[in-house]
């Protein structure tokens, strides 16, 4: 009997367990777990995040560009409107919450780790397929999922805190849970048939993404200094 093969989301997951782990040990993330992280630090990575989410909206969207098929069409469009939905209906009011003023939020210019991120994502994007634009979005949506789950599990108060419990509730909640796992979906629908080597390439993005949100973490833990 012939194995069945491995789902690129596996294969995925398994490329980065030498980088994953290090996100829960970080400090910003264990410091905002324990409810220790310097204020400040978290305002400057929400700002940095609001930029990100600007062009990660664009990522869906030149994905869109490279496919006829409305099925692919839709599922990319209900993820824009998620983004943005999310955007403006938590991220902004969030921001305000802690004391981050219109002017700030206008004003914001996005560190060049933040840029250098986007930027990377962009043109797997534009030059690549919808499916190489996709591994790189899921990195970053996986991630935080994978996260969220596994510092709750370790403090179990993180959800409780006063400004940040609401980060840790959203990356656990079922609403952010089922758009992961339905972006993880067809991550694994449209790569059934390709090659071992198209395969080893996605790992490669998979992976560089992942350090570019590694680096992330060091830039909102230094504030951009």
């Amino acid at each position: 009997m012939e194995k069945e093969p491995v789902k690129l989301s596996r294969q995925l997951y398994n490329c980065v367990q030498d980088i994953w782990p290090s996100y829960l040990e970080h400090p910003f993330v264990l410091e905002m777990s324990q409810g220790t992280l310097p204020l400040e630090k978290f305002r400057y990575y929400m700002l940095q995040d609001y930029v990100y989410l600007r062009d990660y909206v664009k990522i869906f969207a030149a994905c869109i560009s490279k496919t006829d098929d409305f099925r692919l069409i839709r599922f990319l469009s209900e993820n824009i409107m998620a983004v943005l939905d999310e955007t403006d209906r938590v991220h902004i009011p969030y921001m305000k919450r802690l004391g981050i003023t219109d002017e700030e939020i206008e004003s914001v210019v996005p560190h060049i780790s933040n840029s250098s991120y986007s930027y990377y994502m962009i043109c797997q994007a534009q030059s690549g397929t919808v499916l190489s634009g996709l591994v790189a979005l899921l990195n970053c949506s996986w991630a935080y999922a994978y996260i969220g789950e596994n510092m709750v599990k370790r403090f179990p108060d993180a959800t409780q805190h006063p400004y940040y419990g609401q980060w840790f509730s959203g990356y656990v909640c079922d609403d952010y849970l089922r758009t992961n796992e339905q972006l993880i979906h067809m991550v694994n629908s449209l790569s059934e048939e390709i090659s071992p080597r198209e395969a080893a390439k996605l790992c490669q993005i998979f992976r560089t993404c992942s350090l570019h949100e590694l680096q992330f973490w060091n830039m909102a833990y230094a504030a951009g200094k």
